[in-house]
Parts: C-alpha cells; structure tokens; sequence
C-alpha cells in the first residue's frame, strides 16, 4: 500500500496522506496497529504514547489489539499535544522542544503530569522514524514522568534518515512496519519486510 498510494517528494519527503496523515485508512491503520501490538504481547503496557496528530490512528488501534490480549487491565492512549491548552496549569505538565519534518519548524510537545503515573510501562508509537526527533522526545516527556519505556514502534522508518541512531540512549527496541530505504528517481525503495 506504501509503494501503491504512497508518493516521493524530493529525496527526503514520504507523502502517505491517502493512508495516515491526512485520509487515514482504516484496513492500513488496523493492520499497522495489530502488527505493532504484536511486539509488546509478552509484556504488560500502561499507556500507548504518540504524538498529535499522525500517530493517533495507529495508536489507538494498538491498543485495542493490547486490550483484547491484556483485558481486564487495558492500556491508555495518551498524545502529547503541540500547544499547550488552558486545562493544562502552570507547573502541571511535562514540556520538551522538537523539530517536526513535516512542518518544517520546532515545536513543542506537552505532557499533562497526571495523565502517565510513575512506574507506568509505555509503548512508543508514531507513524514516521526519520530522524528521529519526534520520537526521542517522547522519550524525553516519558522519563519526566518517572516511567518506563518498553518499546518504540513506527509504521515507516525512512532508514537512509538514521533516526535509530536518536534512541539508542533509552536502551529500548525499535520495530518499524515499512522501511523505506531511499527515494531515489522519485521512486520509493523498500527493504524485505522485517520488524526489528
């Protein structure tokens, strides 16, 4: 589906908005989500984190495959938000700058400091590894709240990007889906499917 609706913009830029960031397809974000659950099924998760607004799709549908093998003690989905709204109060949040590819400009990620409890066991999910910003940042608002990283898991990682590279300090597994590994002649190149 990546190679089929998926386009390649410049030598940098994956555009999959027919499946995750601007239409999202349900079969994809269901499948993704489902695949992705299946790495973390040995443990238990607390709390699916991903960032606004992408990564909302596959997150929740990790969860529910989460849910259904961890029931009655289900995972939350938790985003962090990129502008801070008026019901999150001085002092009660976790903040920490990114840079968003896709908007071409820093950013900052908000964490509402009850919404992940210490000790909470977290799965890292996001639609793109690229450089790896967006992710590691996440990271970041997970160990202000005092809690664990289990894994990180992504639909694509564009591996030419090297975002593994920006993760390798929390001493977690990274899955992806789809690696693209190049763009070249406006053609999107993918690896063998593998998830580790």
């Amino acid at each position: 589906m990546v190679k089929e609706q998926g386009k390649a913009v410049g030598d940098s830029i994956v555009n999959v908005d027919t499946l995750l960031n601007h239409r999202i397809d349900y079969t994809f974000s269901a499948y993704a989500g489902a695949v992705l659950a299946r790495v973390v099924r040995e443990q238990h998760i607390d709390v699916i984190l991903t960032a606004e607004a992408s990564g909302i799709s596959v997150a929740v549908f990790t969860a529910m495959t989460v849910n259904n093998e961890q029931w009655p003690h289900p995972a939350s989905v938790v985003f962090a938000k990129k502008s801070r709204p008026i019901t999150l109060p001085e002092g009660g949040y976790h903040v920490v700058d990114s840079f968003s590819r896709t908007k071409n400009r820093p950013v900052q990620l908000f964490l509402g400091s009850h919404v992940i409890q210490p000790g909470n066991k977290v799965f890292i999910v996001d639609d793109f590894l690229a450089q790896g910003a967006t992710l590691a940042a996440l990271g970041d608002l997970v160990q202000m709240a005092d809690a664990e990283i289990v894994a990180f898991g992504v639909v694509l990682e564009k591996t030419f990007e090297h975002g593994r590279d920006a993760l390798k300090r929390f001493g977690a597994p990274v899955y992806s889906l789809v690696k693209v590994t190049g763009l070249e002649g406006g053609v999107i190149h993918l690896a063998p499917p593998s998830l580790s």
